[in-house]
């Protein structure tokens, strides 16, 4: 009967102590859930109004086949963008992540700069930068994006995308009303070389075949006798 007891004392035990445990693991996983919540919401509230300074696409001048070259400004204060810039607010205080991506006539843009950046007061400033090649022509989008991270994460705290567009120009002398002239122009021009090559190769040949055919003997005719070295010169 004691043995029973005992047992009986043993399992209410363990049930409590495997009760405790799960109350405590349950309350500190939601403890550090609040602490996330807060700790974000906080880090929302330190962002401030930035400015985002960026090339305007009407004069990057995009011409197929040449390198141009874009940028991005993130500042924390507002100042007047140059002629050839385009502007809009962002928000800053954070780490700062822009991206660009092209598309449309085989648009290339290859990042000179880091992807993500600080600007956490308001006197920082970072610059972004990208080679931007357009392979075709027609209508191309440069697609900015501009995030503020959280910390060293991945998390996002703000965003915002920004489209713009423009045309990729024909390279000169690759378009106009008289580009076909020039195209068959360069054609003849390619053709008659090829031909005057060929021409001089054959006569070359010819040539050849006529120094062969003259030192062979007529059908009927006998070969020249070699010189009979021994023989007296006649006088």
């Amino acid at each position: 009967m004691w043995r029973r007891v005992l047992g009986e004392l043993r399992l209410a035990a363990l049930l409590a102590a495997c009760l405790f445990t799960f109350v405590a693991c349950g309350t500190g996983s939601g403890s550090s859930q609040r602490d996330f919540v807060e700790s974000m919401s906080d880090a929302r509230k330190q962002l401030f109004e930035g400015q985002l300074t960026y090339t305007n696409t009407e004069k990057l001048r995009l011409v197929a086949g040449e390198p141009r070259f874009f940028h991005a400004d993130v500042t924390g204060r507002w100042h007047p963008p140059s002629s050839g810039d385009s502007s809009t607010t962002v928000r800053a205080g954070a780490q700062i992540g822009v991206r660009l991506h092209c598309s449309g006539a085989g648009l290339g843009c290859t990042p000179l700069s880091s992807e993500r950046q600080s600007v956490l007061t308001k006197n920082d400033r970072a610059t972004w930068r990208w080679e931007v090649t357009a392979k075709g022509t027609g209508e191309v989008a440069l697609n900015l994006t501009v995030t503020a991270y959280y910390g060293d994460t991945d998390t996002v705290l703000a965003e915002k995308p920004i489209t713009a567009l423009a045309a990729a120009a024909p390279a000169p002398g690759a378009s106009g009303p008289f580009s076909w002239l020039t195209d068959t122009l360069t054609w003849i021009k390619n053709t008659a070389v090829d031909l005057g090559a060929v021409a001089g190769a054959l006569v070359t040949v010819w040539g050849l075949y006529i120094a062969v055919s003259s030192r062979r003997p007529r059908p009927g005719e006998e070969e020249p006798a070699a010189p009979d070295e021994n023989r007296d010169p006649v006088e």
